[in-house]
């Protein structure tokens, strides 16, 4: 059958690359070549497991084999990040660096990464949630977003949410932190994804989602450490009252023992592409974008902000990460599909004729006109959370989100280790 051959192939390829750990220690694993894409659907209604694998052949980049992680970035000299929250428990490391497909380490060091009851929270690790390598400065500088609330709270300590960023040429030596202001932070405010701009303002802007019940989107001005908290409890950062994603074919909820309820993950996936920030609403199927000027004038109005919003539809999944390329196109991680979603925002990129909007041309493509298509589909991509763009290669780490106990029946934990980060090839270069 084709698409049994091509599952087959995909896990096949995953396995010769290092699944084992021996024969691929990162970074120095060969290059792959790509597939093409599969959307014959041959054998469709053929046999029960005739579902479609789409894109090229996955390589595991590394094996988190103790815990799931959520955060994810790769410097330029392939090293690996990755983050375990502490949302629902401790872990011994909040960011660690891979030492090889298996191993890894505190990064960037032991020290910083549990606060102690004497130490100013600005200062060392609570929850961090994702790292970022910076667009401006790739070789040299590493941030990371802290949500600041401890385990067992609901919301930040003081000076505990923020963002730092790191010296990678001077052992990871912390550059500075931006704590976000407490009034900030009040309602349950939950620091998620972060990217920055250098090019905004006189030392750039960082921008961060709220993945929070009520959701927002915070700017903070790099040159002086203001911020502002935008959108803050409006339907365009809130979940879908009632809403209840799939996965793997089944329906999620959440669970308290045996009291249902429904997730309310605000806004979570951020991605700056063509002068626009994208966001997309995790327990939804929306995503939406705004000017970055917009975020940054800090004078504007809330309703000013709230009437620069593009709703450009529904893209088909609930979704976590988001990422961006330098040709243009805006990642998206699709949980509910096993896949990574992508659409072009660029009009010279287009190549199929939209709307009577012929391919090609100059200028940015109309929302309207938006398609969002299928980069790749494979039972390997189980919740892609976090991913990053980093010399033709689209990197992204796995954690099946909805199989943790938070959104399982009577709390089970039903993950199953090790969590695998992968990357594929698409030919582009971080967005800067």
């Amino acid at each position: 059958m084709v698409m049994l051959i091509g599952l087959l192939f995909i896990g096949g390829f995953a396995s010769a690359q290092g699944l084992a750990g021996t024969e691929c220690p990162f970074p120095a694993c060969p290059p792959f070549q790509g597939a093409q894409l599969d959307y014959s659907n041959e054998s469709i209604g053929m046999a029960p497991e005739s579902f479609s694998i789409i894109g090229p052949p996955l390589q595991a980049v590394h094996a988190s084999v103790e815990r799931a992680p959520t955060g994810f970035a790769v410097d330029p000299s392939l090293n690996i990040y990755l983050t375990y929250p502490r949302n629902t428990g401790l872990t011994p490391s909040n960011v660690v660096i891979a030492t090889n497909f298996t191993g890894e380490k505190p990064w960037p060091n032991a020290e910083i990464q549990n606060c102690t009851a004497t130490q100013n929270a600005s200062t060392c690790f609570i929850n961090v949630q994702n790292v970022v390598l910076d667009p401006s400065d790739p070789h040299h500088i590493m941030w990371v977003v802290d949500s600041g609330i401890p385990v067992g709270s609901m919301n930040a300590i003081p000076n505990g949410a923020k963002i730092m960023s790191f010296n990678l040429s001077d052992n990871g030596s912390l550059i500075k932190s931006y704590p976000i202001p407490s009034p900030l932070i009040l309602n349950g405010m939950n620091a998620n994804d972060l990217r920055i701009n250098n090019t905004l303002g006189s030392a750039g802007f960082a921008f961060i989602t709220d993945e929070s019940q009520y959701g927002s989107l915070i700017a903070i001005d790099l040159s002086t450490g203001a911020a502002v908290r935008r959108l803050f409890n409006t339907s365009v950062v809130r979940a879908d009252s009632g809403y209840v994603g799939s996965y793997n074919g089944q329906p999620v909820y959440t669970w308290n023992g045996t009291r249902k309820s429904f997730t309310h993950t605000g806004a979570d996936g951020i991605a700056l592409q063509s002068g626009n920030l994208y966001w997309g609403v995790l327990a939804s199927r929306r995503f939406y974008y705004i000017p970055q000027d917009i975020l940054t004038d800090f004078s504007a109005s809330d309703q000013e902000v709230l009437d620069a919003v593009v709703f450009p539809g529904e893209l088909g999944s609930e979704q976590a990460g988001f990422t961006a390329d330098d040709k243009g196109v805006v990642y998206m991680m699709a949980s509910e599909q096993n896949a990574i979603y992508q659409v072009q925002t660029q009009r010279r990129y287009v190549t199929d004729e939209v709307n009577g909007t012929p391919a090609g041309g100059e200028g940015l493509v109309e929302p309207e006109n938006y398609v969002v298509k299928t980069l790749i589909r494979s039972g390997l991509i189980q919740h892609a959370d976090s991913a990053a763009v980093w010399d033709g290669y689209l990197y992204f780490c796995t954690n099946q989100l909805e199989l943790s106990p938070t959104f399982q029946y009577k709390n089970a934990d039903k993950r199953k280790g090790p969590w695998y980060s992968y990357r594929l090839w698409v030919g582009a270069g971080q967005a800067v």
